[in-house]
């Protein structure tokens, strides 16, 4: 019994205190850090740099699998390394012509966290509150989004090519103005002719379609 008793009551305690305690750290600071640490998010390769840190810790492992030409491995890696480090300067390239005022992204969920951090960006709201897609926003949800877009001056949404963009259609008619919805490229790689066929390629064409919507 007080097995039973004593692992209930800290069962309850011990979630209770850390859903509050996780969720208002996670609310406080998701405007100016975001860590792997607070919201579990998997979405690392919207920044470069954490793809070219996750290639360099891939190559030992591959490197001690049997029958891999080392030599060829490495010459792979290495030209594969100077390509995201070229896309990353190109990528800081690119967005440097959004005013820093300006440097403020609603995006359809929250998934561009990495993003933001590495290339001084603001997520400041997601149609869809959530790391995922699974979950559906409410009223008051889409309400306080449509306020945020409006004190905010934003002048796009970013929705998703994998997802529907009727929501942000309605959000944009909702607020008024000259709100665009622009889709990019955050879950899957595009089809032939979409610019976004590699990783590579989704990215700077990512990078490219944020600049032209947030610089004029």
């Amino acid at each position: 019994e007080h097995s039973d008793e004593e692992g209930e009551e800290h069962s309850d305690e011990e979630g209770e205190e850390h859903s509050d305690e996780e969720g208002e750290e996670h609310s406080d600071e998701e405007g100016e850090e975001h860590s792997d640490e607070e919201g579990g998010d998997p979405h690392i390769w919207t920044d470069p740099t954490r793809i070219i840190t996750a290639v360099e810790a891939l190559e030992p492992v591959v490197a001690g699998l049997a029958g891999v030409d080392s030599e060829a491995l490495a010459t792979s890696f290495d030209n594969y390394l100077a390509e995201l480090a070229s896309l990353d300067a190109a990528m800081e390239d690119t967005l440097a012509a959004v005013p820093e005022a300006q440097r403020v992204i609603v995006t359809n969920h929250e998934v561009f966290g990495y993003f933001a951090d590495r290339f001084d960006f603001e997520v400041v709201g997601a149609i869809i509150p959530s790391l995922t897609t699974n979950a559906e926003p409410s009223a008051s949800d889409l309400d306080e989004l449509v306020e945020v877009i409006k004190a905010e001056g934003i002048q796009a949404i970013f929705g998703e090519t994998t997802q529907s963009s009727n929501l942000a259609d309605a959000i944009a008619d909702e607020v008024g103005g000259a709100v665009e919805v622009v889709e990019l490229f955050s879950e899957s790689l595009g089809e032939d002719g979409s610019g976004a066929e590699t990783y590579i390629g989704m990215m700077q064409t990512n990078a490219d379609l944020i600049a032209t919507a947030l610089s004029s």
